[in-house]
């Protein structure tokens, strides 16, 4: 029997009594605080991370001090002011409620209603998770058996000559108040990432207690027995030009909330610059597209947004049409409609005065299944290639393109094994949406698979679409 391991962080009942005085402190000071004001709107963002990196051999605590946004906004007879702070310290608020009463600009926006939360709200806290992983010492102990699996692993497969990983609880919780009251949820939620010999890996993400750490803990042994041996360059493949690739969730993930966010969520001042109008066929039909934070066990969902409005569920892309853009409360008071709970704070590190204000923005995503699955979509080409990742050197959301270095990636060959992509030699280059007059997007012609992966922070399938490499 091993010996307990010290706490890696609070139990369940700590971080939810921790959430109740934080909400506690914001009521207390919107009721205390004085000023010729309409209105005063508290956000408050606490994030703490547990996580134990790997390096070879080696494990390292590589948890990080607890991080805290506040951003408040002052009302007054049609205008506003904005600052942020890092820290709860409601003497520090006073003193930016004062300067804020000295800058505020005519934004016509009007005082907030009183926040409330959608119900029922999703579930993005397991207390079964945090009492395991943190108070009990596990999430030390899967990162060191994630660890000691691999090298296991490599003793039977040779050829493993670094890992890189890392194992992270991290927990979060948002509040948001006014005079009106206040409200508070808690999110907490458990990732991985191993990369192997620096040209391949996997990453995990879950909200919900599993009822084994076994398959965490054999992330890294079950990544290096099944990872293709052989690197190929796209002269090698034969790659140039059009090609066929198949964009896995996580990446399909990122290009979505890249590019199309801006079309989504333009301000009612740049709406009418935008190439398309609600209803108009954007893309295949078999595209159809969800704004859903109400999405049980996403890191991503929540039961209210940044101004505390309700979240609900917003659809997108309907059948490939444009059918509804998302709307913060500034953006439903100009355009004369209902705010949709989709006001999200950019997350950035603070700067200086004035810090990131509520943008609007998807919440956790889902896309309706394609009606085939992953390997006959595959069969269906003669080759292709997998990317798994990217790092995105151009994004261009105006016109949805973007050009990126391939990090992992694999062939898909019906006559050869799957080699590697060879990191730093693969590029893809593309865009989402076609713009009127232009070449077709990859969402104008795509194949999506019947399989749909968690990514965390989205539901999405495989995507077999054409690219430049």
């Amino acid at each position: 029997m091993p010996p307990p391991l010290p706490p890696d962080g609070l139990d369940s009942s700590a971080l939810s009594a921790g959430l109740d005085a934080l909400a506690q402190r914001v009521g207390r000071f919107l009721s205390r605080v004085k000023g010729d004001f309409d209105e005063i709107e508290v956000w408050v963002r606490r994030r703490d991370r547990r996580a134990w990196r790997i390096t070879g051999h080696e494990l390292v605590d590589a948890t990080e001090p607890t991080e805290e946004l506040v951003s408040l906004r002052v009302f007054r007879r049609g205008q506003m002011a904005e600052l942020v702070c890092g820290q709860v310290d409601e003497g520090q608020w006073q003193a930016l409620v004062k300067q804020g009463l000295s800058d505020l600009a005519g934004t016509g926006n009007l005082p907030p209603s009183a926040p409330r939360p959608r119900c029922p709200g999703p579930m993005t806290f397991d207390p079964e998770l945090a009492d395991a992983l943190a108070p009990a010492g596990v999430l030390r102990r899967v990162a060191a058996a994630l660890c000691d699996n691999t090298w296991h692993e490599a003793e039977r497969v040779e050829g493993l000559s670094s890992l890189e990983g890392e194992v992270v609880f991290d927990v979060r919780r948002y509040v948001v108040g006014n005079t009106g009251g206040v409200v508070a949820s808690l999110h907490g939620s458990l990732s991985a990432r191993v990369e192997l010999n620096g040209v391949y890996g996997d990453v995990f993400t879950q909200s919900h207690a599993p009822e084994s750490f076994l398959p965490l803990a054999l992330l890294g042994a079950r990544t290096w027995r099944t990872m293709p041996r052989t690197l190929v360059t796209p002269e090698a493949f034969g790659a140039a030009g059009p090609t066929s690739v198949v964009l896995h969730p996580r990446l399909f993930e990122q290009l979505l909330r890249k590019l199309l966010g801006p079309l989504f969520c333009g301000s009612a001042q740049d709406s009418g610059a935008l190439p398309f109008e609600e209803g108009d066929l954007v893309c295949a039909n078999s595209v159809t597209l969800v704004d859903d934070p109400g999405l049980d066990g996403l890191a991503t969902s929540r039961a209210f947004d940044d101004e505390g409005v309700p979240t609900r569920r917003t659809p997108l892309l309907v059948c490939g049409r444009l059918t509804q853009l998302l709307r913060s409360r500034a953006y439903a008071k100009q355009v004369g409609t209902v705010p949709s709970g989709s006001a999200w704070r950019a997350d950035a590190p603070l700067r200086g005065a004035h810090g990131p204000g509520p943008t609007v923005t998807f919440g956790s995503l889902l896309m309706e299944r394609g009606d085939t699955g992953f390997h006959e979509m595959v069969a269906g080409v003669d080759r292709a290639v997998l990317v798994h990742e990217v790092e995105l050197e151009a994004v261009d959301p105006a016109s949805t393109s973007f050009s990126a270095l391939v990090t992992w990636g694999l062939t898909l060959e019906t006559e050869t094994p799957s080699r590697l992509l060879a990191p730093d030699a693969w590029r893809i280059r593309g865009r989402l949406l076609s713009l009127p007059g232009e070449l077709p997007g990859l969402l104008d012609e795509v194949a999506l698979s019947r399989e749909l992966y968690d990514t965390g922070s989205a539901i999405l399938p495989y995507c077999l679409c054409t690219l430049e490499v």
